[in-house]
């Protein structure tokens, strides 16, 4: 709701899915209360827009206490050796199950035997011939219990942990021991429901928001070639009817029609490119050596105006992605850069390498640069510094780049103009390479 809590929002920017253990600070009676707690984090992208859900429960003897009374056990709950919380009596026997929460902290529970070393005992005077047969059956039904206890437990922290790695609609999938503990679990899948519905509404609503803003954009860019069309009409129409049809009157016309042609062909670009990108398909990925297509598409690119072009890319670099849309990205960034040094002579450099688990490729022109004004905007739809251009082409390019498990971004190249860099990583996201 844009009041993060640091410790909280903290998780976000950890590593892994699973659940986290941080201390926050709960409202108690009078004054905040310092409080280990138990929580999960999990990002909703739409775009380039990032929506953190962050929940879990208190580490505190009262959860303690809850479930020691459904357990019928001592519970203990510890982090980083230390004990944190407890409830129960400690038995003098006692079966101990440990269940990892997550990072360092865990449930210990004692499950009191004192009642099975009891009825043991009486076996063992009464029956001494059967000693043999009473211990295994003393020791089967300890088991039996401990496991009937803890067992829906487990089941209860296994759903935890499938929640905080994405599944918000799991279900604890195990038979209750008691009323108490199957009251517990009902509640918990209760909650998991309603957690899945408020994250699908939440994304349904970031998706009717993201396209909102982008048809208002697309009504504004469709709107401002109509105006000088509108005027261009009215004032030849009002030239016709005071009859003036001379020599003035046909170079009015010929400059008018020129001038509506040409706003005509920007519309028609600017509908062709919503369309490209409203239906960009998703990319089929094959293994690709980046080197090598890069060369192949620059060979297409000749000296001209006063532009040259260098290209390195002579080691190896092989990605996981789709070949089309790859190269539909370069030409659109090797254009931009072309455009950028439309008034100036000058070299456009394309470069190609590899790092670690990621493949970059480079495009730096000796233009003038991207205005500071515009860099966090750049890759929205219709956000141009170019006139006559209509805001698509780096739109489309991030996505391909987003849907490749790469990124995208616009940085100072040495030279003082712009560096397009295209980050993809070698082992593309699902693939069986």
């Amino acid at each position: 709701l844009g009041e993060a809590d640091d410790p909280l929002f903290a998780v976000a920017r950890r590593p892994g899915a699973g659940p986290r253990i941080v201390s926050v600070d709960v409202q108690g009676t009078e004054a905040l209360v310092p409080t280990v707690a138990a929580v999960v984090a999990r990002p909703v992208d739409y775009g380039d827009r990032r929506v953190w859900i962050v929940g879990g429960f208190a580490l505190d003897t009262r959860r303690a206490k809850a479930v020691a009374q459904v357990a019928q056990a001592r519970v203990e709950l510890w982090r980083a050796g230390s004990r944190i919380a407890a409830h129960g009596a400690a038995p003098t026997i006692a079966t101990v199950k440990r269940v990892a929460l997550a990072d360092d902290a865990s449930v210990l529970v004692l499950v009191s035997q004192d009642d099975v070393a009891a009825t043991r005992s009486q076996v063992w005077r009464g029956f001494a011939a059967l000693f043999g047969l009473g211990i295994f059956a003393a020791i089967l039904a300890s088991v039996w219990v401990s496991r009937r206890i803890t067992g829906p437990l487990e089941a209860l922290t296994d759903a935890a942990r499938k929640i905080g790695q994405g599944q918000p609609g799991a279900r604890v999938q195990a038979r209750a021991a008691s009323q108490e503990l199957a009251v517990l679990i009902a509640t918990f899948d209760r909650m998991t429901d309603d957690l899945k519905l408020a994250t699908d509404r939440l994304v349904a609503s970031e998706r009717i928001a993201a396209w909102q803003e982008v048809a208002r954009r697309l009504a504004h860019e469709i709107k401002n070639p109509l105006t000088p069309i509108r005027m261009s009409l009215e004032t030849l129409s009002a030239m016709s009817q005071r009859g003036q049809r001379d020599d003035r009157f046909h170079k009015l016309f010929d400059e008018s029609a020129k001038a509506m042609l040409e706003e005509v062909d920007r519309l028609k670009r600017i509908v062709d490119e919503f369309s490209h990108f409203a239906r960009l398909p998703k990319p089929v990925l094959v293994r690709i050596e980046l080197a090598e297509l890069v060369r192949g598409v620059m060979a297409l690119y000749g000296a001209h105006d006063g532009i040259h072009f260098t290209v390195d890319a002579a080691r190896p670099v092989w990605v996981d992605g789709d070949r089309d849309q790859l190269t539909q990205v370069l030409v659109n960034l090797v254009k931009n850069a072309e455009e950028a040094m439309s008034q100036r002579a000058g070299t456009i450099t394309v470069a190609v390498s590899s790092r670690e688990a990621s493949a970059t490729l480079d495009v730096a022109d000796q233009g003038p640069g991207v205005p500071p004004e515009l860099r966090d905007r750049l890759f929205e739809p219709y956000v141009t510094s170019k006139p006559g251009g209509t805001g698509l082409g780096l739109a489309i390019a991030q996505r391909i780049a987003a849907e490749h498990g790469g990124r995208l971004e616009v940085l100072d190249a040495p030279s003082g103009g712009a560096l397009f860099r295209l980050s993809l990583p070698t082992q593309a996201p699902g693939s069986d390479r």
